[in-house]
């Protein structure tokens, strides 16, 4: 009965072309993208895609093959399942700048271009503002190192 409710979504092909499916969740990272946090989202991104055996086409290592390869129908289904775990992994101001893009790694490189380009002052202003009135307060030492750490590789990375 559970099968019934859990239709099949990851579509793939076997030698006679005749679909097969498993099950894929869309949602591979609870971390959504906001104008704050390309750095923390795009390494959980890349490991929850990495698993899933996808990575290449975020990438590029593996490119779109001619519309006449028997391999393109694959591809396609593959790379919209990409471009579904990138739409869910953002938030809703920022999907309509990558929903008419017609591959992942097209949504890939505007995202990186638009949110993780390094040395961006005003980025680099409020990381260090935010390490000088980072305070312990309640934390263990443990926390307060782990949130001090984190500020620092961001810093790093602008």
């Amino acid at each position: 009965m559970a099968e019934e409710l859990a239709p099949k979504s990851d579509m793939a092909f076997d030698a006679g072309s005749a679909p097969k499916s498993e099950i894929l969740p869309v949602q591979v990272t609870p971390i959504r993208l906001t104008k704050d946090n390309y750095l923390s989202w795009s390494a959980a991104l890349e490991i929850g895609i990495t698993s899933r055996g996808r990575l290449s086409y975020i990438t590029g290592d593996k490119p779109a093959p001619s519309k006449t390869d028997p391999q393109w129908a694959t591809w396609v289904l593959e790379d919209s399942q990409v471009k579904v775990w990138i739409i869910s992994s953002v938030s809703a101001d920022i999907q309509p700048l990558i929903l008419q893009k017609p591959t992942s790694f097209d949504m890939w490189t505007v995202l990186a271009r638009m949110y993780g380009r390094k040395k961006r002052v005003l980025r680099t202003y409020q990381i260090k503002r935010s390490i000088y009135s980072l305070k312990q307060g309640d934390l263990s030492v443990a926390s307060f190192y782990a949130a001090l750490k984190t500020k620092w590789e961001e810093l790093d990375y602008h």
